[in-house]
């Protein structure tokens, strides 16, 4: 009889200590940001690409006057009005243009890249002190920003917009 009750007892204090971590799993508070949100629909996000807009915006369009006239030197090329010493001419005409062209879409490109990267590098840096709050404030286990699929229970994307646009 006493090797029974121990069984039993053995049993229930076993069975007790293995559900506590799954009491303990239970418990745990979850949550998902999703950074490409963050980056495009905060005020802050929205400020920086209007600016980057502004700044460049008169290289963009340099880069567009330039395309616009390879199109007409193509279609020059196309027509067959052209002598032979005119052809020519065209030809290397729009090899240059398409060399000043390239050189210049790159020029562009590497300098937009840089100023929007240090610019998002400070939203960044406001964002992840936001969740860093809401995780701490919150009693959060563990928040991810690179998820392949979330439930939309654990996503607190919003929080963090609503949060960011206060500071702006």
């Amino acid at each position: 009889m006493k090797k029974m009750i121990f069984s039993v007892l053995g049993v229930a204090l076993l069975s007790g200590s293995l559900s506590t971590p799954v009491l303990a799993r239970e418990m745990q508070k979850f949550g998902y940001v999703n950074p490409e949100r963050v980056y495009t629909e905060t005020k802050q996000a929205q400020h920086i690409e209007h600016m980057l807009q502004k700044e460049f915006g008169a290289q963009q369009k340099q880069l567009q006057a330039l395309e616009k006239q390879g199109l007409q030197l193509q279609q020059q090329l196309q027509s067959s009005k052209l002598s032979s010493k005119q052809r020519k001419q065209k030809e290397k005409q729009l090899l240059d243009l398409s060399r000043k062209y390239r050189m210049a879409a790159a020029k562009l490109g590497e300098e937009y890249n840089l100023r929007r990267n240090e610019e998002f590098a400070a939203l960044q840096r406001n964002a992840q002190s936001i969740i860093e709050d809401i995780a701490k404030k919150d009693d959060y286990d563990l928040i991810i920003q690179e998820a392949v699929y979330v439930s939309r229970q654990y996503d607190i994307t919003d929080r963090v917009i609503k949060a960011l646009d206060k500071l702006k």
